[in-house]
């Protein structure tokens, strides 16, 4: 029985180990998630460093995360850097009406549409996002576009010559609206165009925005130029809700997403299956000493001796000890008990030898109401003194 139970013990941790083990966070899946360009991430890929520049050049920069997505007029601007969860069809449409409104959107768009989720946005604006030369993005050390030209003017605060943007990819769109910012002469890498009040940036680089590629000065000042035909002091907002930040944190997220937390659900499970396997299950409750002792009549007795004598019934003890005193003497030769105490007395005299004034004095004595407990004490003892016959 013993051999069984240690056998199923030991196949219950295999099989445990392997589900843990297929069910387990991906460190790869990690690892893509570090890469995302979010401003929660401080890798060479994340934008927490545009996050905290643009703060402490005194604007409201705030993150769109754990709510519903929506937009509302005193947001000035709107980065959305490389969505990861796709934009759907009334969320572009919210997007574009608020750009309508006099918002200004930063679109930046890198990744290719076959491995990539849906962006509707960029499908109303009848945009794409192609390889740049027919290539798909070479896995090679260097991109296809290190760096590109800036083809127009209005970048000019301050002024540049060109934008690192380490892009495989360009922007195609038949819109004649969409004017080149940034590129080479085949193939466009930022564009701008007027949408009703606001302005919409569509880049295929979100290198610019990027912890390492503001680390080139050239960046920063693409990102100073765009930030200055915004209002002193404007609010702008962070798209972390197409990153995957919709639901808040908690304890049962963090358990289930990461390698700690199914540790620690494994190692509850080992000891459990331990307990179960090696345990023995509770008999009858054994109940407590005090709960099954029976209790005496002298604890009855003190008991109400302690109540009387709190209550301060001294005369109902003596009139009760001279009722019991007269039914002990009457009760062996037949007497009534409910004589007066002289003719008890006197009929008890017919019977036995007693001493009548002593008797007769002791129960006019148990009939007084001043008794002390010292007086009381000393007539109860003198009438347990006193024989039945």
């Amino acid at each position: 029985m013993a051999r069984q139970r240690d056998l199923l013990l030991v196949l219950g941790l295999f099989a445990g180990l392997a589900l843990f083990i297929l069910l387990m966070p991906d460190p790869a899946e990690q690892e893509r998630t570090d890469t995302i360009t979010t401003t929660h991430s401080s890798g060479s890929d994340g934008a927490l460093a545009l996050l905290r520049w643009t703060r402490q050049l005194g604007y409201d920069a705030q993150r769109l995360e754990y709510t519903d997505f929506a937009l509302s007029s005193q947001t000035d601007a709107l980065f959305m850097l490389n969505p990861s969860r796709p934009v759907l069809r009334e969320q572009a449409d919210a997007v574009l009406a608020w750009v309508e409104q006099g918002g200004t959107l930063i679109l930046a768009d890198e990744r290719n549409r076959a491995f990539a989720s849906s962006n509707l946005l960029l499908e109303q604006l009848e945009v794409e996002v192609v390889p740049y030369g027919g290539n798909a993005g070479d896995t090679g050390v260097e991109p296809a576009l290190p760096e590109v030209p800036i083809l127009q003017p209005i970048f000019d605060q301050p002024p540049l010559a060109t934008l690192p943007v380490r892009a495989d990819q360009v922007i195609r769109s038949p819109r004649t609206e969409l004017v080149a910012l940034a590129g080479v002469p085949d193939g466009v890498v930022v564009a701008g165009m007027r949408y009703g009040l606001g302005y919409i940036y569509v880049s295929a680089s979100a290198y610019p925005f990027t912890n390492a590629g503001l680390r080139d000065e050239r960046s920063a000042g693409f990102v100073l130029n765009i930030l200055n035909r915004l209002p002193r002091n404007a609010t702008l907002l962070f798209d972390e809700y197409h990153h995957g930040f919709v639901t808040e944190p908690s304890l049962r997220h963090a358990i289930f997403t990461s390698a700690w937390g199914w540790a620690l659900l494994y190692g509850v499970g080992v000891v459990g299956l331990y307990l179960l396997a090696t345990g023995r299950r509770f008999g009858t409750p054994i109940p407590l000493r005090e709960d099954v002792a029976q209790r005496n009549s002298a604890e009855y007795v003190e008991s109400m001796a302690d109540l009387m004598q709190r209550g301060k019934q001294r005369r109902f003890i003596a009139q009760h000890y001279h009722t019991t005193l007269k039914r002990r003497l009457a009760r062996p030769y037949g007497l009534n008990p409910r004589l007066a105490d002289a003719e008890l007395v006197a009929e008890l005299r017919r019977y036995r030898e007693l001493d009548a004034d002593a008797l007769l004095h002791l129960l006019h004595a148990l009939q007084r109401t001043n008794l002390t407990e010292q007086e009381l004490l000393h007539l109860v003892t003198t009438a347990d003194a006193i024989p039945e016959r």
